[in-house]
């Protein structure tokens, strides 16, 4: 009995683990190995190095049980309450979860880009089940046990319940994936608000904004009425918030919406004062899908969403032309409403231009040639010679357009200080324009002319007036002298760096060197060459400057004992010195010859 109780007094006095924030361990490793490029075959890898590199040195590994006359089972050891004996084993099962959720990510991207390989998606899944099997254990571990604070099974519990809602996302249990991914983000936005870290509170809301979008799909999905008008346009808003990373089942959703919203047997268009059926079903639901996106885009409120439903239309547009080869009539609708699409793309364009702070009238000027040379595209296309209507309204089109790519040719004229010719085109502007308007007032019943309006003219003949008079005003200005062109105020800004002109005060032009983006010189860089003698003086002319010591003395000496050691020439028996002169060259022609004779004739 008292062993017990000293066994119990123990694991209660066993002391609490430190807070362990999974998602930032998470988001760390994803960050670091493969997932800021999308990259989660890298990722896998590095959770399965992990892995083994962790149970290596925590000899928590795998066993086998082997069996006699059979080969070895393998037995997977799992993580439990009584393995843990501090917080790195929690990454067992973080990293188990991370392992197997990067594998299905793996095969859901395969599927995307190879819709026939089918059987990925149930690979996926099972992978998504194993992840979720290995959090749920660790979510069990952490609740039960009482070394856990707050903070750290509440993470546990967020981090499980958005990997069954994942799970249940991609199985299509739309019920039980908004569940789990509520809860999740309830959790989340809770730590969120509690904690005072800026790291952590920053994580836990981008995980929120990482929910959200799916969360909506979910609750999209699980609505009574899928095709009602207000539903697609929450799609679209949907896939505008998740952007071109997003998930592909958001674009499938809107094309299989579009579909059954206009499942008819047939079609009917009408183009060139001629009626035609469709039967094709990818030429139908291009067809019916430009109709939704005409309601689509009177719901539009901005240019950037109206380009994202045009780039939409068009390539899907082009795909169906690409599919459509066998009647020439109905590909030639289809190239119709691809002109139409590109060419409202391009005024979308123009208009998120002109709402910008900083715009050149050059940009402006070819997007208005793009749109200028579809329109005269479309009324050459087969079938429009039929519809005199047709080709009126596109006449007037090109007419219209005409004169504000004329206003922004001048406008650019102007930009270049050339007077005399913007001048001009600002009163070809003014012709234009009167040509348009006359040309919309003949053609108010039209129903191809939907965009093109005369108060759009009148804004453009105001700011045509405005411009001619500021065009005038600097062209007397620079007549005067008392306004500059660019070339001339470059010429007068001192280039100078400031190390030559330390001791001079400067004036600079801070205005005109920000507008052509000029910096202050410190110092001239490579600095210039100075010239310098070729050698130094000391090593060339140093003998000149130099006293010599007095050495005649010693040469006397020398010369006295050399005297005494030469012997004196005698008479007759006097003893005289050898001839050794003579001797040496006898031996050197000797040694010559004998060398010589030994090459040519042989040795004796």
């Amino acid at each position: 009995m008292t062993n017990d109780v000293e066994m119990k007094t123990e694991q209660e006095e066993l002391p609490v683990f430190p807070t362990v924030h999974v998602l930032q361990v998470v988001k760390d490793a994803q960050q670091q190995h493969g997932l800021r490029h999308g990259d989660y075959a890298r990722y896998r890898k590095y959770c399965a190095a992990k892995l083994e590199r962790m149970r290596k040195a925590m000899k928590f590994t795998n066993t086998h049980n082997c069996q006699k006359r059979r080969p070895a089972k393998f037995v997977k050891k799992w993580l439990n309450a009584e393995a843990i004996h501090n917080v790195q084993y929690l990454n067992f099962g973080i990293f188990e979860s991370e392992r197997r959720y990067a594998e299905a990510m793996i095969d859901k991207i395969t599927l995307e880009d190879n819709p026939e390989k089918s059987r990925k998606r149930f690979t996926m899944i099972n992978s998504l089940r194993k992840a979720v099997l290995h959090v749920t254990n660790l979510e069990k571990i952490v609740q039960e046990s009482d070394r856990f604070d707050a903070p750290t099974k509440l993470e546990a519990q967020a981090y499980a319940a958005w990997m069954r809602g994942m799970c249940a996302f991609e199985s299509r249990n739309w019920q039980k994936a908004s569940e789990s991914l509520k809860l999740a983000k309830t959790v989340y936005e809770k730590l969120a608000e509690a904690t005072n870290n800026t790291t952590l509170s920053s994580l836990f809301k981008g995980r929120c904004r990482e929910i959200q979008p799916q969360l909506r799909l979910c609750e999209f999905n699980i609505a009574e009425s899928p095709g009602a008008v207000g539903t697609m346009t929450e799609l679209m808003e949907l896939r505008m918030q998740m952007g071109e990373g997003g998930d592909s089942s958001v674009d499938k959703l809107i094309s299989e919406m579009r579909a059954s919203a206009t499942s008819a047997e047939f079609v009917t268009i009408e183009w060139g004062g001629m009626k035609s059926t469709v039967d094709d079903d990818k030429a139908k639901q291009v067809i019916q899908e430009w109709k939704q996106t005409e309601i689509e885009l009177a719901q539009c409120q901005t240019p950037k969403e109206r380009m994202a439903l045009f780039e939409k239309a068009t390539a899907d547009t082009r795909d169906a032309i690409d599919r459509i080869s066998d009647i020439i009539r109905r590909k030639s609708i289809s190239g119709i409403l691809k002109m139409n699409g590109t060419a409202s793309r391009y005024l979308a364009i123009i208009d998120n231009t002109k709402s910008e702070k900083k715009n050149k009238p050059q940009d402006l000027l070819r997007l208005y040639d793009s749109v200028i040379e579809i329109y005269k595209e479309v009324s050459e296309t087969p079938g429009a010679e039929y519809d005199k209507n047709l080709i009126e309204a596109f006449e007037v089109k090109v007419e219209y357009y005409r004169a504000f790519r004329c206003f922004y040719m001048s406008s650019s004229y102007s930009a270049l200080h050339k007077y005399s010719e913007a001048a001009a085109l600002f009163d070809r502007t003014l012709s234009r324009i009167q040509e348009a308007e006359g040309k919309l007032k003949k053609l108010k019943s039209n129903f191809y002319i939907t965009n093109e309006t005369a108060q759009s003219l009148n804004e453009l003949r105001s700011e045509v007036d405005a411009a001619k008079i500021s065009a005038r005003a600097a062209r007397l200005a620079a007549a005067a002298g008392d306004i500059k062109t660019d070339s001339e105020v470059a010429k007068t800004i001192d280039e100078r760096p400031l190390l030559e002109t330390v001791n001079e005060w400067r004036q600079w032009n801070v205005r005109e060197s920000l507008r052509d983006k000029k910096t202050i010189p410190v110092a001239s860089l490579p600095p210039a060459f100075i010239p310098m003698p070729n050698k130094p003086i000391f090593f060339d002319l140093a003998n000149f400057h130099l006293t010599m010591p007095d050495v005649e003395d010693r040469l006397e000496k020398l010369q006295k004992d050399r005297d005494a050691q030469t012997p004196k020439k005698t008479g007759k028996g006097g003893s005289a010195a050898p001839n050794t002169s003579a001797s040496k060259e006898g031996e050197g022609q000797q040694g010559i010859s004998g060398m010589v004779t030994g090459w040519f004739w042989g040795k004796k």
